[in-house]
This record gives C-alpha cells, sequence and structure tokens, in this order.
C-alpha cells in the first residue's frame, strides 16, 4: 500500500504497564492513552441489524484524496458502500494545507507535510473546531484506517464520546521498515513493541487477508483479529476505450502495433520487486521478442530499475509511464494485455482488483495475499521461478481464446469485492464490535 507513520513514530513509544502508567502521569500522553490497556466503558447504543436505525460511522485516515493510493481507494469505496446501505459517515482526515475546513461530510485538519515519508502530511491540531463538532456529532464507532495524526484524532473523539475504535492495518510494517532483517531476535522485539504501542487503544483490529494472522508484530492482539478483504468501486461504465483511443495511446507511449503489453501498476519502491519483472524480462524476450512492459508509478526506487533497464539492454522494451492521475490510471490496463506483479509485499493490493474490474487476466509471483483474488488456471496465473514466468506468460500471451476467457473471469471475480459487499462485511464488524463493547463494560 502505501508510507504510514509506524515506523517514523512507533518504535520510540514505550510500552507495558510500568511505562503505560508513568506516561498516564504527564498531561501530553495522557490524552493520547486509553484509560485502560483494553476496555474503557460502555457505548450509547447497541445494534442489531443492517436494517435498524442508520448508524454514525466516522472514517479516519491520513491518506485521502490529497494523496491517492490504495489506503484511499479502500476509503472511498468502504464510504460509498456505507451510505448505500443507508448509513451516515464522516471522514476525518488531514488538510492538503495549513488550512482547516469542511466540505460536505469531509473534516480535514490542517497540517504540514511530514518530510519523513512522501505524500504524508502531519498534524498536531488537537483542539481544532472541527474536532469538537465531530464530539458534538456523537459518531457510534470509529473505524482508523492510518496510525499516524488521524488516529491520535480518532483517539481524543473516542475518549470523548465513550465509542469504540477498530483499527485497519494495511501495510506489512515489519518488511517496509526493516526487510529481511525483521525476521532477527532484536528486529522482531522492536516491531512487536512498536505495534503493542500503536495498536493497544484498537478494539478490533483489521487485516486486509489472512497473511497478515501470521506477523508476529500482531500476535500481541491475536484475539482482536479479523479479516476483511479491500474492497473497490466497479460500477464505472464510462471506463471503456475504443479501439482508436487504444491504439493513439499505445503510439504516444511508444507502444507499435502487434505488441503484447504486460503492466504493472505500482509503487517504485524495493519491497515491490519490480526488477524481477525487469531481470526476467529477457527470458521471455527471446520466445515472445514484440513484447513490453509497462511500468505505471512513481516512487525512490524509480533511478534504480531504470538503471537495471539500461544494463539489460530492455530500454525499447520498458516503459516508464509514471505518476498516473487516480482517475486516468483506468486507461493505462485499458491498454495492457496481462497484469503482473512479483511482489511478496502485498496484504490485498488495490492494484489487483482495479486489474480484475477491467478484465485483465494476472500474473503474479505466487503469494498467500493472493488467495481468494488470483485462482491459478481461472483469472491468470501464478509463478514462482523466472521458468514459470516465461511458461505461463507465454501461454497468456500467445493463447487469445486463453486470454480473453481469463479476461471474463476477472470481471467475474471483481463481483466478490463490490463496494456493497466490502461495506456489509464492515458494518457486521462495527455491530459486534459496539455489542460486545456494551457487554465488557
Amino acid at each position: 500500500m502505501q508510507h504510514h507513520l509506524l515506523p517514523a513514530l512507533s518504535g520510540l513509544i514505550p510500552y507495558g504497564s510500568f511505562l503505560y502508567k508513568f506516561m498516564k502521569s504527564y498531561k501530553f500522553f495522557k490524552r493520547l492513552l486509553p484509560d485502560r490497556l483494553y476496555n474503557c466503558n460502555a457505548a450509547q447504543r447497541i445494534y442489531g441489524s443492517v436494517h435498524d436505525d442508520p448508524m454514525k460511522i466516522l472514517i479516519s485516515t491520513d491518506f485521502y484524496t490529497h494523496n491517492l493510493g490504495g489506503v484511499t481507494t479502500s476509503v472511498l469505496a468502504l464510504a460509498k458502500g456505507l451510505r448505500s446501505l443507508g448509513h451516515e459517515v464522516k471522514i476525518l482526515t488531514m488538510s492538503e494545507n495549513n488550512k482547516t475546513y469542511l466540505q460536505d461530510d469531509v473534516f480535514a485538519i490542517r497540517s504540514f507535510p511530514a518530510h519523513y515519508a512522501p505524500d504524508m502530511r502531519f498534524s498536531l491540531a488537537m483542539n481544532d473546531p472541527l474536532i469538537e463538532r465531530l464530539i458534538e456529532w456523537k459518531p457510534d464507532i470509529i473505524h482508523v484506517q492510518s496510525e499516524g495524526s488521524a488516529l491520535l484524532f480518532a483517539r481524543k473523539i473516542q475518549r470523548r464520546c465513550d465509542i469504540p475504535l477498530i483499527m485497519t492495518c494495511h501495510t506489512d510494517y515489519a518488511y517496509f521498515v526493516f526487510g529481511e532483517a525483521r525476521k532477527r531476535p532484536l528486529i522482531k522485539a522492536i516491531t512487536v513493541i512498536s505495534a503493542a504501542a500503536v495498536y493497544h487503544p484498537a478494539f478490533r483490529i483489521i487485516v486486509p487477508s489472512k497473511k497478515a494472522l501470521h506477523f508476529p508484530f500482531l500476535q500481541t492482539f491475536k484475539d482482536r483479529l479479523l479479516v476483511l478483504p479491500n474492497g473497490i468501486d466497479i460500477k464505472h461504465p464510462d471506463r471503456v476505450l475504443s479501439s482508436h483511443e487504444k491504439t493513439v495511446m499505445k503510439g504516444a507511449l511508444g507502444i507499435r502495433h502487434g505488441q503484447k503489453v504486460l503492466t504493472a501498476v505500482t509503487r517504485l519502491s524495493k519491497e515491490k520487486n519490480i526488477q524481477e519483472l525487469i531481470s526476467f524480462l529477457p527470458a521471455l524476450l527471446e520466445k515472445e521478442p514484440e513484447t513490453v512492459l509497462m511500468i505505471v508509478g512513481d516512487g525512490p526506487y524509480e533511478k534504480n530499475l531504470k538503471e537495471l533497464v539500461m544494463k539489460l539492454g530492455l530500454k525499447r522494451h520498458v516503459i516508464f509511464a509514471g505518476r498516473i492521475a487516480a482517475d486516468e490510471v483506468w486507461r493505462y490496463y485499458s491498454i495492457a494485455d496481462v497484469f503482473v506483479s512479483a511482489s511478496l509485499f502485498e496484504l490485498h493490493s488495490m492494484s489487483y482488483l482495479e486489474a480484475l474490474s477491467l478484465g485483465l487476466p494476472l500474473l503474479c509471483h505466487d503469494d498467500e495475499a493472493l488467495d481468494g483474488v488470483l485462482t491459478d488456471g481461472y483469472n491468470g496465473m501464478r509463478y514462482r521461478t523466472r521458468k514459470e514466468f516465461v511458461e505461463k506468460a507465454r501461454k497468456i500471451l500467445q493463447d487469445d481464446g486463453l486470454r480473453n476467457k481469463m479476461s471474463q473471469a476477472s470481471l467475474e471475480r471483481a463481483k466478490d469485492f463490490t463496494c456493497e459487499s466490502f461495506a456489509a462485511k464492515a458494518l457486521k464488524i462495527y455491530e459486534d464490535a459496539i455489542s460486545d463493547w456494551n457487554r465488557k463494560a
């Protein structure tokens, strides 16, 4: 997904009953920590089924339309789905500047750039008037989508309104920060302590796939973990390119007539493993010379990837499309023949779902995060080695009938991840959390 504040902040936050009591004695920390380590008081209302009175849901996120990405796409889909089910949803996020504003149901708090992470913003405006307005609104539950200022604001509202707080962990932070070093005992201990400090206010912790259930840094909260795959808005009947439009777009990108296009839509960072796709490409070109790899996105590893392309003599076969506006990315999926990913970092990548919704077969490095998304031989294929990548890519590229069949299968699979389905599952989690919160008071 994207950068969050967890690696930047949480490693410095002590945790444990002893330090917890010490920190609670200081006013600054007191407002950030829960009344006790796991439970507070009773919620004001209990909801039974989705057909009862509308629920008031606050989604708090550091990522929104000012820094579009996987988390933002997920938040937008969730909010849309919840509203379609008749519930009242408000968004608490950071503004894109140093000014607070209210736009429809979006409460944007003044913020400043967080220089340690691209596209991130940070705020300490804990007493902003809009925070007080949300407290007066009295939400029934808060769903926090990131671990920065959004969590700090949500904690204040949660304490004042006495309601359950749900968090979603979108990223494997141990892998993101430490890579393979995360397996070392000391590093593992650091990630466990850091996660405990950040996630302990959460009454429930949502993860997007079963893969995350095994993360060591979340094992402290095993009894609070719930799996909820991401959803996506698939209802875009206007997102269709004509043959002429595809030809023009391909020409502008330097893609010749007759060339097959593999596309990767991703942030260009080392953990996304795009270097594997590039290094496997020469072997594929020996068999399928009329193939190009189109990489959509930008990031800190872009220079390294371009150097690898030059080193392997692939300049004519690798296209760096750069960062594309979120409402235009669908065009790049539309001119591709196959979506490819070598990442082992994903939990439930939104780019997988976007590819499905636009009818692309998937060719991905085998990983548990693909379960429920990619069925080998149905809507794409999984590979583990260079040899398998080449063989399976050729099979999909050469057989138009198979590719079309897989394309239809992807469109069918995308129906499992609609906004409405996503929201209905989230709503059940909210209802159960409110009920349990009341009982445990």
